[in-house]
């Protein structure tokens, strides 16, 4: 059935800007996740945002922050602006242009926000010699040849962008060099380039003017500056004074486009609200856009966790902005537009905001990304025969396998134990604020039904309920056990997975001991404190939540700080003894080796889990393959060896029943697994 382009949507409308239109309403910002080596630009680069094109989108930014001097040293996976970028530029270009599509870059001199310690190693220099607290570098104060230098460089790097054939870029001013001459907070000066608000404004002025006279009238410059530093700092940029200063630089006729942000980013706390995770209610900032809307005319970029198309269409069609910046929604299904045009809305994966690609760089739901060179994001049918395939496990892993056997066009039974799918991630969403995980199970469970996937909960299967449906493929997602067995002691061990699923319900003081570093203790310490439990949360690791996402840090260690929650790292757990009614446990400091011993009322262990793997290595001598899984080809992507099916099954299993790991490994094993069967 041929599916009907959804013409008249608001967010499909084109959009002048300049001397380009832009074909729809929807685009990604300029972000970090460069996937670049030492500054350059890789094939994963180019492909990941190829991607985007494929997809539909009407605008991109390929890289952010990108550095444009020898003295801002990349710090976070950066792309260098300089000669040899420039035909990446130019191929990336070309191919956006084919997809009539827009391409730009964002560019900036990092000023403070890096370190002396990176790249070539050179001294740092910043407005004033202020240090920043997220990257720790000590810049001294610029004098008056480095400003003429830094504006040669940019000039410079117009010129390379737009000879390179992008459409336009955009200087990220907020927190970096240029917004560290507007802020009083970072600007001290008492020379021509400090003071007032004129006076600071003096050195981004000569930026764009030297930059338009390189780039010419007919590329697109604009910038990415916040609305308010005052949210965090009284003494910072007002809103009325940002709407000053961009009202000066479209009045200098320099630039065509804002692209607005909200808040600082020169420590963890201010970098988690600038760029907000599950904690933060969605569009938390588009309402302050609309202002700057009404206060300026000039196109209006905006982008902060606007994750649904619904809010997207309500911020064009009442002209509160004029472009949707869905950046983490790309990451999460970078098909998004063509999905909008053919009318199926339904079945974007909407990003869930849990931070996993600023951690790794890859979307935690679509392992695809970023991945394309072997992975797809689009699942073609096989041109074999059909195959039966069961999948025993409901869980992130079981539920990508089926979905994507299914995609295949092969028939798929799937059996979970419990009475609903979802595993682990059931788990993880019970904190309040970390419920949107719960929608990735929501987008495979309505997938796998749309593909008519076969899906029987509260069906324990054993080996003959299996061997009855005559499998081709044989696909084992059960899972782990929570791993307990190491703590010596005749204590009751309760685990994370005890307290979130409701099955204990300790009260008192609480002794949890997290030997992973990931956000799963930290849940459990959340969800207790929230009821009032007094918590101790121990870990060996030099400190608390080590591995877990680092955008996620700042509002757990929130709540922890108004909850009383006791913070104990640099400690080991020896053993946990009952002792009175309570538990007696025995820690042990990594650096000093001194025993202590603390009474408590329950002890909780996070340590990961074991293989729930029995099934497994049942079924295993019934296989063809012998369960046996060719790693090289799994990492490349190829499919895995075919036996004789008169032999038997193939036999794979994929997630924790392999090793203790995430949500993106397990439905990483599944696509890899799955994607060309």
């Amino acid at each position: 059935m041929i599916q009907q382009t959804n013409s008249s949507d608001p967010l499909l409308t084109p959009f002048r800007i300049g001397r380009k239109t832009i074909k729809n309403r929807i685009f990604s910002t300029g972000h970090a996740l460069s996937h670049a080596s030492q500054g350059r630009a890789t094939d994963t680069t180019l492909r990941y945002q190829m991607e985007k094109a494929k997809g539909g989108i009407g605008l991109s930014f390929v890289g952010g922050s990108g550095t444009i001097s020898v003295d801002t040293a990349p710090v976070f996976d950066q792309l260098i602006i300089d000669d040899a970028i420039m035909p990446f530029f130019q191929q990336l270009s070309d191919f956006y242009h084919s997809h009539n599509a827009i391409l730009m870059t964002q560019i900036t001199h990092l000023g403070r926000r890096t370190n002396s310690k990176a790249g070539e190693w050179l001294p740092m220099i910043s407005a004033s010699a202020n240090r920043e607290v997220l990257h720790r570098g000590f810049p001294r104060e610029m004098d008056e040849d480095d400003i003429f230098r830094i504006i040669r460089d940019f000039a410079s790097a117009a010129k390379r962008c737009k000879e390179s054939g992008l459409d336009g870029l955009e200087v990220i001013a907020s927190g970096h060099l240029m917004d560290q001459f507007w802020s009083p907070v970072t600007n001290q000066r008492i020379d021509k380039y400090g003071g007032s608000l004129e006076n600071r404004m003096r050195f981004s002025r000569m930026v764009f003017a030297a930059m338009r006279e390189a780039a010419g009238d007919d590329f697109l410059l604009g910038v990415r500056m916040t609305m308010t530093e005052q949210d965090h700092d009284k003494n910072g940029l007002s809103e009325a004074d940002n709407i000053d200063i961009a009202s000066c630089l479209k009045n200098d006729g320099v630039i065509d486009f804002l692209n607005l942000v909200s808040g600082r980013i020169d420590s963890l706390p201010r970098l988690t609200s600038y760029m907000p995770g599950m904690a933060a209610p969605l569009s938390p900032f588009l309402e302050q856009a609309g202002r700057f809307k009404q206060a300026i005319n000039l196109p209006i970029f905006h982008a902060t966790r606007i994750n649904d198309l619904s809010t997207a269409r309500y911020a064009v069609t009442e002209n509160v902005i004029d472009m949707v910046g869905m950046t983490r929604g790309h990451i999460a299904d970078p098909y998004i537009v063509a999905k909008l045009e053919r009318g199926d809305e339904d079945r974007i994966r909407t990003c869930v905001g849990s931070t996993y690609c600023s951690n790794y760089g890859y979307c935690i739901q679509n392992p695809a990304t970023a991945r394309e060179a072997t992975l797809p994001h689009v699942i073609n049918k096989t041109e074999d025969a059909a195959k039966t395939v069961v999948v025993i496990g409901g869980g992130p892993a079981g539920c990508e396998a089926a979905r994507v056997a299914a995609e295949r066009g092969h028939h798929v039974i799937l059996f979970e134990a419990s009475d609903r799918l979802g595993g682990q991630i059931n788990l993880a969403g019970k904190v309040s604020w970390r419920k949107d995980l719960n929608s990735i199970t929501e987008w495979l469970a309505a997938e796998c039904q749309r593909l008519g996937v076969d899906i029987r909960c509260n069906h324990f299967a054993d080996e003959a309920m299996i061997l009855a449906e005559n499998p081709d493929v044989v696909i084992m997602a059960t899972g782990g056990i929570p791993h307990t067995e190491w703590v010596e002691g005749n204590a009751n061990i309760l685990t994370t997975w005890d307290v979130l699923s409701g099955m204990a319900s300790p009260e008192g003081n609480v002794f949890i001991h997290d030997q992973t570093g990931l956000n799963v203790a930290m849940a459990a310490t959340d969800y207790l404190s929230e009821k009032g439990v007094q918590v101790t949360l121990n870990t060996q690791d030099a400190h608390i939540g080590h591995e877990a996402m680092r955008l996620e840090m700042s509002p757990f260690m929130k709540r922890f700080y108004e909850r009383g929650v006791i913070m104990q790292p640099d400690h080991e757990l020896i053993r946990a003894d009952a002792q009175n009614n309570q538990v007696r446990v025995t820690i042990r400091n990594m650096h000093t080796a001194a025993l202590s011993e603390h009474d408590y009322d329950h002890i909780i262990v996070e340590a990961g889990t074991l293989p729930n793997d029995e099934l497994f290595y049942a079924m295993r001598e019934g296989a063809c393959n012998k369960g046996v899984i060719d790693l090289d080809r799994m990492a490349s992507g190829q499919p895995q060896p075919v036996y004789d099916a008169h032999e038997g099954y193939h036999l794979y299993r994929i997630g924790d029943v392999v090793g203790s790991r995430d949500i993106h490994c397990a439905m990483l094993d599944a696509l890899r697994i799955c994607a060309r069967l």
